[in-house]
């Protein structure tokens, strides 16, 4: 194996000319490929991630619903869950829709109840301002920051919260309505959220929809999310018969199926670099095979065999796969790591906003690196440089030393 790797680290370092220019391409594409790969994977990933954190944290990961479902009877569902392995908690909640008035302006808004006994939901970890311990007390309440900023709300704000639910009169139908004070101020960093939702305790939120005792339904939240279906099984074994369970891929199955379909589409088109960089490796090793005639000639005339010829040049150009792939991971893995702070500096050189919360639900670029997807770029980088470097290989060993030397 020494006297392989001499001669190919000799070949690599001596090239001179086009051939040089043809082996940097080569080289660069490589690089570029597996960098974009690392960058993409790991900024699908992160956004996935982030996604689901954020929108699973707000709702949770499944929710039980039932006919006549009382708070106390969404309390000993919540008792007989407690102690189930791998379901982290479950909590009884109030949802719906309503309006909320401030000011003269008026803006649509999901009004949901936060179980002020448990503090596990999200916005417990994201108030920007505010006591969110006042909204134990009645008729308190949390909005998002956006809303705040859009109807200027602060704290202590009173606002009008009208429901679906009213009463008809002779005047016509009259909304339910509630004049509520703000506590407080969340922001989750995700506008759909911040600039539409409203929390309140669940006492307040059964008043605003004239539920009496009853509830809209129990979150659950499980220690592995992506395994939910083993969790629903699970819990329709403990649960009546009359029990419905909705999980959060039932409910967000269209948009996280968008986004996977979308990361492969990503993963496909890129690989197309790292396809075109291995196809410059076949030019450049044939070409590095053409000037190398006479080389191989006096190899096979000092006793070298095919094999050895073949190992030479197959060597010589999974090396630059070799190279081309560490320096590519080496470049996706730093770019990741700094990837805010590079967006924060393209934007501010160019005065535009590259990451718009509006449009893509986060106000930053996440990123997540998993091993797995570095692992399986750098297999796909290095077994098509190995099979690019084959057909020159091949090529070279098959050469005839007598006709090379004959026609030399």
């Amino acid at each position: 194996m020494r006297f392989y790797s001499k001669i190919v680290w000799r070949y690599f370092r001596s090239r001179k000319g086009f051939l040089s220019v043809v082996s940097g391409f080569s080289l660069t594409g490589i690089i570029l490929g597996v960098a974009a790969l690392i960058v993409v994977m790991s900024v699908m990933a992160g956004f996935r991630e982030e996604l689901l954190s954020r929108i699973l944290g707000v709702s949770g990961h499944a929710s039980i619903s039932m006919p006549a479902f009382t708070l106390e009877k969404g309390r000993s569902v919540q008792k007989n869950l407690a102690n189930e392995e791998g379901i982290e908690t479950a909590i009884p909640y109030v949802f719906g829709q309503g309006m909320i008035l401030h000011n003269g302006a008026a803006r649509g808004a999901i009004i949901r109840s936060l179980d002020m006994s448990t503090r596990k939901n999200i916005i417990f970890d994201n108030i920007a301002s505010g006591d969110i311990e006042e909204l134990t007390k009645p008729n308190r309440v949390a909005v998002g920051v956006m809303m705040a900023k859009n109807m200027g709300i602060g704290i202590g704000s009173v606002l009008t919260v009208l429901s679906p639910q009213g009463s008809y009169t002779v005047a016509g139908f009259i909304p339910r309505m509630k004049k509520v004070k703000v506590a407080a101020l969340f922001d989750l960093g995700m506008q759909s959220y911040d600039s539409s939702w409203l929390y309140m305790n669940i006492p307040s939120a059964q008043k605003l929809y004239g539920l009496g005792d009853n509830i809209t339904g129990v979150d659950i939240r499980v220690d592995t999310p992506d395994n939910i279906e083993f969790y629903q099984n699970k819990m329709l074994d403990i649960l009546p018969r009359t029990a419905f369970i909705s999980t959060w891929k039932d409910n967000n199955r269209q948009f996280f199926d968008a986004l996977q379909v979308e990361r492969v589409a990503m993963f496909v088109i890129l690989t197309l670099i790292v396809i075109v960089a291995t196809f410059n490796i076949i030019t450049g090793q044939t070409m590095t095979v053409n000037d190398k005639r006479g080389d191989i000639a006096i190899l096979r005339s000092m006793g070298a065999k095919q094999r050895d010829i073949l190992w030479i040049f197959f060597l010589n150009g999974t090396l630059i796969g070799v190279i081309g792939t560490a320096l590519g991971v080496s470049a996706g893995l730093l770019v990741v790591n700094y990837l805010q702070s590079i967006v924060s500096v393209i934007e501010s050189i160019f005065g535009v906003a590259l990451f718009s919360g509006g449009a893509y639900f986060l106000e930053e670029l996440p990123a997540k690196i998993i091993k797995s997807d570095i692992y399986g770029i750098m297999a796909l980088s290095l077994s098509l440089s190995m099979l690019a470097s084959l057909y020159p290989a091949w090529r070279a060993a098959a050469m005839d030393p007598v006709e090379v030397l004959r026609s030399e």
